[in-house]
């Protein structure tokens, strides 16, 4: 089966189609939009359609299917159109009897109110279409090219912001040369910031959507850098036009990648916060990072697709572990951050969070890739003491990979060498992904180490990750640190009070309508050793009533190392425990003493902007 993603907007320019799909949004303001498909050139007795049942880069079933209703079919003789016989084949497959009619339609509702970058939200001021969740496809016809006709009011909604392609100057078709193409292009309808530029030469887009203020050429110009760094990564980049899909609503956060555009998301506070910001600048990184790796330098299963079922694979670790490594290493490329900064980040956000996880040591990361339809995105409260995300001890295990490399070739060659191989793989064989030994292969090659033993040693293991063995290559090691109090003063530095840290107990706790409910419980913690478990209510600490994640910390911190008698509900019961917390602890990556000139030379070469 033939597989291609790759599409110029040139190639579909006056274009015809044999299936085309109308978009009505005539009840937007009821979440809902109409889709109508005609088929041509039926040469069969029956046509099958089928929704999809996932998403390509969000793993889990979603059964689009279930927001569709009002489905009905008709034959096409002459432009007379006639009630089709139709039947379900299974929950997402619809059969329509031709009865030797060359063309069907076939109209259906969907119901669009759920506001994630996999789903659809349509309301009464925008629509957001992601067509994998919408329309259905032709069964044996997917190589076919595809026709997408939108009605919308153009003075209600004047942009249309799509990786699909233009297909006349009416303003309201658009086309793909396979269904896989368009169900990976996102549409975005409506009143939304429109901000197109140039960047080597290639039309780039920004549609900045949501009701908050956002300084839209400030981000055009950190786009700019972003391609601009990735490309020189990959020299050169694969595409005609790119859209940044950019949605600022409050609660919302994520992104998922296209061939020719991205869906970010993220909430308004976000612009607010130098922290968060970077945080934002990191997602644009990795989203626009998955243009090469995943979308192309691929896993041979993931493409052609089949939309129907789980797909397994144990290489999320290229997918999103490698992706994951790059994106603050990138965002640290761009200038978005200090050396320090991005150090920090490297302790903080991937090695302390994954000390955090006591799973690293129950499941590896191949098999949690292979079981990411269940483990990552369908999690238990217990998920955590069970299995390692890929994308974190992934792209730990890439972060070592990547020093490991510059080491046996003293700074010659690195993780972007490998990578390099990959993309040229690509370009030789598009149609075709990898299998885990020829991807590895290839990154052998392109370094020109061998280190297939050690890298599956370390993705298919439990055993702790050796930081400080490959670390102090560039002269860096590991260190633990311990909160301690804080002082706080007023004024000319006048002393005023001391806080003491956050105490650490292992469990997260939720506030709810006054109640505080366990919704986590780290095994090994000191909740965990004390017997507390998820959904029991924290009711008191020494016979104090608490009804605030605040105050439970205050009374857990006084004194520090104290002991503590905690009163919680269990199934109506109260039963009482002791807790013991300890200090918080972090992981901080810091100058080995006396750093040799090899050591500086290398982390100069790895740190190179």
């Amino acid at each position: 089966m033939s597989y291609s993603i790759e599409q110029r907007d040139e190639q579909l320019l006056q274009s015809t189609a044999d299936i085309m799909y109308t978009v009505g949004f005539e009840d937007a303001s009821r979440h809902l939009v109409t889709v109508t498909i005609t088929v041509s050139k039926v040469t069969t007795e029956e046509v099958t359609l089928v929704m999809p049942s996932w998403a390509p880069g969000s793993y889990k079933i979603r059964d689009f299917a279930g927001h569709q209703g009002n489905v009905e079919a008709w034959i096409v003789n002459n432009g007379v159109r006639t009630k089709a016989p139709l039947r379900w084949r299974d929950k997402a497959s619809l059969v329509i009897s031709t009865r030797g009619a060359t063309a069907i339609e076939v109209t259906y509702v969907v119901y669009c109110n759920e506001r994630t970058v996999r789903t659809n939200h349509v309301n009464r001021f925008h629509a957001s279409i992601m067509p994998v969740a919408t329309m259905m496809y032709v069964e044996g016809r997917t190589n076919e090219i595809h026709h997408v006709v939108l009605l919308r009011d153009a003075k209600q909604w004047p942009h249309i912001s799509t990786a699909l392609s233009p297909v006349s100057s009416d303003g309201r078709t658009f086309g793909a040369l396979n269904y896989d193409v368009l169900a990976d292009s996102p549409i975005e309808i409506g009143s939304h910031t429109v901000r197109m530029f140039n960047v080597l030469g290639v039309r780039h887009e920004l549609a900045l959507c949501g009701n908050h203020q956002v300084d839209a050429d400030w981000l055009v110009a950190q786009l700019v850098t972003i391609v601009e760094t990735e490309a020189r990564l990959f020299e050169g980049i694969p595409y005609d036009r790119y859209v940044f899909i950019v949605w600022v609503y409050p609660g919302i956060g994520g992104g998922l990648e296209h061939g020719r555009s991205s869906v970010n998301a993220v909430d308004p506070s976000t612009l607010l916060d130098k922290a968060k910001t970077l945080d934002l600048l990191s997602l644009l990184c990795h989203e626009y990072f998955h243009l090469w790796n995943i979308k192309r330098i691929r896993p041979d299963v993931l493409g052609p697709f089949d939309y129907t079922k789980e797909t397994l694979t144990p290489m999320l670790w290229l997918a999103e572990g490698l992706t994951s490594y790059y994106d603050d290493l990138l965002t640290y490329r761009c200038g978005f951050s200090t050396e320090r900064e991005y150090l920090d980040i490297l302790g903080k956000d991937h090695i302390t969070r994954l000390m955090r996880v006591p799973g690293r040591f129950r499941m590896s990361v191949r098999d949690s890739s292979s079981l990411a339809w269940l483990k990552l995105y369908m999690q238990s409260p217990d998920a955590n003491n069970r299995f390692p995300s890929y994308y974190l001890k992934g792209g730990v295990v890439c972060l070592l990979l990547d020093v490991y490399i510059l080491d046996h070739t003293d700074g010659k060659r690195s993780l972007d060498d490998a990578l390099r191989a990959l993309w040229a793989r690509y370009k030789e064989n598009p149609a075709i992904g990898m299998s885990e030994q020829e991807c590895i292969a290839i990154m052998e090659r392109g370094c020109g180490v061998q280190f297939r033993d050690v890298l599956m040693g370390w993705l298919s293991g439990t055993e702790e990750l050796p930081y400080d063995a490959i670390l102090a290559h560039v002269g860096l090691t590991l260190q633990m640190n311990t909160r301690t109090a804080e002082a706080i003063s007023f004024g000319e530095n006048r002393a005023f009070a001391s806080t003491s840290p956050s105490p650490f107990t292992g469990m997260m706790v939720r506030e709810e309508s006054g109640r505080l409910l366990v919704k986590m419980v780290e095994e090994g913690s000191p909740a965990w050793l004390a017997g507390v478990a998820v959904d029991d209510e924290i009711v008191a600490v020494d016979q104090r009533r608490v009804t605030s994640v605040a105050l439970l910390d205050q009374y857990l911190s006084e004194p520090p190392g104290a002991s503590h008698q905690i009163t919680a509900q269990c199934d109506g019961r109260l039963y009482e425990t002791q807790i013991t917390p300890t200090s918080v602890q972090t992981w901080k990556l810091i100058n080995v003493a006396n750093p040799t000139t090899r050591q500086k030379e290398l982390r100069a070469i790895w740190l190179k902007r």
